[in-house]
């Protein structure tokens, strides 16, 4: 029996209004993906949990995510409660995404979460989520009164660098790899996640792997390649200038130096005009139909990926049409 083929699934930016996000999702359960998932970001996206409930109310069988929440703005019992409510209203329907946090925290003047805050969230979401007790502020130890039954949501983080990858394989059900779709990309974050999952004690193995990926469509190459460089800006800002030369690590430079975190959502911000074409390449998918269906390809057959995450921005064109492109073009070259 060959490889199981990653499952394919959509970021959802709510920039636009709640009837609007549910019906883009309602498309996408149509068309046959596997999972949508929301993006947390309270001052760009309509708010997550109200988009999580609009969706999944609307819809019978795709799986939400969060695509990411922190432990910054969201207490891990609040966040907790919130998820296991969901899944007790949707059994098998929710995942939880978790990171430390980007533009919802930067347009609030705050840093990402270390290492260490992340480690502790994810842990208590877990034990919480299965129903155990776990130790709060002050030495109060709770658990979810109300749940009748552990719930077995899985509890994926996101990570960009070598750190963050070795914690997320050491302490989540699966890693989010937010780090290129080029081959030595992905060989880099398999071998961080490997690392970080056997000093863990734990089975690389048993860790799903999900690649996030911006995706740009167009009716040329070029125009697509311009409808996701701000996708491409947005995912290398974590990235470490050092794994980059000459001027595209000049680019990165200037790039971390004027992003614009209020126009994180944003089609075209004047941050995404540093983005070169050989970034595009190695970070993201972007194509006419065609294009899209062999660099899709081509990633689906990379040995160690459970899920690929498409992260559509919709700047010459509409989530709506790209759902729709993904559906007659590309979708049924994929089977």
């Amino acid at each position: 029996m060959g490889r199981k083929k990653p499952a394919l699934g959509i970021a959802l930016w709510g920039t636009y209004p709640i009837p609007k996000l549910v019906e883009q999702v309602r498309i996408a359960e149509a068309i046959g993906l596997e999972s949508v998932w929301v993006i947390d970001s309270q001052l760009i996206c309509r708010e997550i949990f109200v988009t999580l409930v609009a969706c999944l109310a609307q819809t019978s069988r795709i799986v939400m995510a969060t695509g990411v929440t922190q432990p910054r703005t969201r207490h891990v019992s609040a966040a907790a409660s919130a998820l296991a409510t969901l899944e007790e209203m949707h059994p098998g329907r929710l995942m939880a995404g978790v990171g430390t946090g980007f533009s919802s925290l930067r347009t609030l003047g705050m840093a990402a979460a270390k290492a260490t805050e992340l480690e502790a969230f994810v842990k208590s979401l877990r034990a919480l989520l299965r129903k155990q007790e776990v130790p709060f502020e002050n030495n109060v130890h709770g658990t979810i009164a109300w749940m009748e039954r552990a719930s077995a949501m899985p509890v994926v983080v996101a990570a960009s660098g070598p750190r963050m990858t070795r914690v997320a394989a050491s302490i989540g059900d699966g890693v989010i790899l937010f780090q290129g779709v080029a081959p030595d990309l992905l060989d880099r974050g398999i071998g961080w996640m490997t690392d970080g999952a056997g000093k863990a004690g734990r089975d690389p193995k048993e860790l799903s792997v999900t690649c996030w990926t911006p995706l740009g469509t167009g009716n040329t190459s070029a125009a697509a390649r311009d409808d996701v460089r701000a996708r491409v800006a947005s995912s290398i800002m974590q990235t470490n200038p050092d794994w980059f030369e000459g001027e595209e690590r000049e680019a990165l430079l200037r790039l971390k130096s004027s992003y614009d975190d209020f126009k994180h959502a944003a089609a075209m911000p004047d941050h995404a005009a540093l983005i070169s074409n050989r970034m595009i390449e190695r970070y993201a998918i972007a194509g006419d139909a065609v294009e899209i269906t062999e660099q899709l390809q081509r990633l689906m057959s990379y040995h160690r990926l459970d899920r690929i995450v498409l992260s559509s921005q919709g700047g010459s064109t509409s989530l709506d049409d790209t759902l729709r492109l993904l559906e007659k073009s590309v979708l049924p070259k994929l089977e």
